[in-house]
């Protein structure tokens, strides 16, 4: 689609190489606040194992989705159906068998998502070695219509970022401002080098760096810890060449219900609209009309 004058999907890889960082949950928030509040056509893609993506919009689905082996993530490597109850042999995918419905807007925006299961990385590592450019050609060849895919990452490096990376314009990286904050930092700008070395005609860039938990609503900030946490993750930040997103993210309990689209009650959690708006500004996706 061709949204604030982008041809195309505008891609991102949600990404921290330490885990508890909150990746998940500003993913799922962001592809709600796409299709809700600016008419987006948006596509998740849960490259983590753990599937915490696919149980936060499947909700009560998911393990329905589990016991009945639908296609996932997984087939979308694999590149076909294993033989089954019915299927004396493989079949040939069909990539929008992967597809599940999250929801849909009357102003036009849609949310669906590619979901996980948990076998995801053993079950392609051990059977075959994954073809790192699987999801980009998948993207390329199936989702140009979309206008946005956000894909939430493992916390640990494998053939899986790689794969995310080749997906990728732009890299999304959240932290939390906790005791060893930026470790995950030289090992993903590492990881980035890598890949731009290898891969010279791709441009994929850290769109930003959002800190998550910041805060609690109240007044307390969290002392004198997060305090200096805070000022390693600028430094470390500034060091790589990445900009910090102005809006920080605070401690909210209504997070994991806006995450299943439930927002009664949301307290602090309405305060995620003001980073969202400035990740799309600085991405340069606009609200369709």
């Amino acid at each position: 689609m061709d949204v604030g004058g982008q041809t195309g999907p505008m891609c991102v890889a949600v990404i921290n190489l330490k885990g508890g960082v909150g990746k998940t949950t500003i993913a799922a928030l962001l592809g709600r606040y796409a299709a809700a509040n600016m008419n987006l056509d948006v596509l998740a893609i849960d490259l983590d194992a753990q599937a915490n993506l696919s149980q936060a919009y499947m909700w009560r689905r998911y393990r329905k989705f589990v016991e009945s082996s639908q296609p996932s993530i997984v087939e979308v490597f694999s590149g076909m159906h294993p033989p089954g109850p019915g299927k004396p042999s493989p079949t040939q995918l069909d990539v929008e068998d992967t597809v599940v419905s999250v929801g849909k807007w009357r102003n036009g925006g849609r949310l669906d998502l590619i979901p996980s299961r948990f076998d995801f990385s053993k079950h392609l590592t051990e059977s075959l070695k994954p073809d790192e450019s699987v999801l980009a050609k998948c993207i390329a060849t199936h989702f140009q219509e979309k206008d946005l895919i956000l894909i939430d990452c493992a916390p640990t490096e494998s053939v899986f970022t790689t794969a995310a990376y080749h997906a990728s314009r732009y890299v999304l990286v959240p932290v939390r401002p906790e005791f060893f904050a930026t470790i995950g930092f030289p090992l993903l700008q590492q990881s980035l080098e890598g890949f731009r070395q290898k891969n010279k005609g791709h441009k994929i860039d850290v769109v930003g760096v959002v800190v998550n938990n910041a805060f609690y609503d109240g007044g307390n900030e969290g002392g004198p810890e997060k305090r200096r946490s805070l000022k390693d993750i600028r430094t470390e930040a500034t060091a790589n060449g990445w900009k910090l997103f102005r809006n920080e993210l605070p401690h909210s309990r209504g997070f994991p219900k806006r995450m299943r689209g439930d927002y009664r009650h949301p307290g602090n959690s309405v305060r995620f609209s003001h980073f969202a708006r400035e990740f799309y500004k600085r991405l340069g996706l606009e609200k369709k009309a």
